[in-house]
């Protein structure tokens, strides 16, 4: 059993075992028949929750994601961007789910994604001669992607209008939600999610210059793009995807300045 299994393990029991015995002090806390105000238990508000609540299966399914989410390797902040590889193909996001899945390589299914010649060869000599000369390759781009985890993607068109409240832009859903997923359409197939999206809902701009000089940008139909630099943690088996940490994000011009960052 590897040290993720484990750290993942025991992190689900000590967070059922915290719920459970929280219930249970708050389901004996509320025993009696009268509320602490002297209302009725029946009046003074929804019961409070039960062992049963804290044990039931969508209880245990999302302690067991919160486990699975405080499990995953980090990233470290403080990497320089030079050391950060630019994801701008589906085959990279390919390399990288093999590399986090651990999984035997189905040589003859990824030589079909990534050399044409390959994918449209009839005859069997040559296609095995072509697949002889692919798997060195696959075997490096697989090995590669393992050990360099930081990556960087750009996204374009990031940002809705400035919200004034928030002193922010919101940025784009493909970051935060729920159930969504980037790809690159030269390889679909595999795609990109990101495990703490909720934290980049909003790119905040507390600069009133800098949030004009953005919103005008925006406004002119001329955004600015966001550079999203992630690390990447795990690979999700059931939708073929990298998951992935948003480790920072900077929003930048044309020129390549950076007007807000965020991390």
């Amino acid at each position: 059993m590897n040290t993720y299994m484990l750290a993942f393990q025991r992190s689900v029991g000590n967070l059922l075992l915290t719920t459970a015995i929280a219930a249970s002090a708050l389901g004996l806390s509320a025993c009696g028949d009268k509320s602490p105000s002297g209302k009725p238990a029946a009046e003074a508000g929804p019961a409070a929750p039960n062992l049963a609540d804290a044990t039931s299966p969508r209880a245990v399914a999302q302690a067991q994601q919160q486990a699975a989410q405080s499990a995953l390797p980090k990233g470290d902040p403080a990497t320089p961007a030079s050391n950060y590889v630019e994801y701008n193909s589906g085959n990279q996001l390919m390399f990288a789910y093999l590399a986090l899945s651990d999984m035997p390589i189905d040589y003859d299914q990824i030589a079909n994604r990534m050399s044409r010649d390959y994918a449209a060869a009839n005859d069997e000599f040559r296609k095995r001669d072509l697949l002889a000369a692919l798997k060195p390759k696959i075997d490096q781009a697989v090995a590669q992607a393992k050990a360099q985890r930081y990556f960087r993607i750009t996204v374009s068109n990031p940002v809705q209008k400035y919200d004034f409240e928030k002193k922010s832009f919101p940025l784009d859903s493909s970051l935060w939600e729920s159930g969504s997923y980037r790809y690159f359409y030269d390889n679909g197939e595999y795609r990109l999610s990101f495990s703490d999206g909720d934290r980049f809902r909003y790119l905040s701009v507390n600069n009133e210059e800098a949030a004009r000089n953005i919103e005008a940008m925006r406004a002119r139909g001329n955004p600015p793009t966001l550079v999203v630099y992630g690390y990447t943690q795990a690979s999700d088996m059931s939708n073929k995807a990298v998951k992935a940490q948003i480790v920072k994000v900077a929003l930048v011009d044309r020129q390549g300045n950076v007007l807000a960052e965020q991390q």
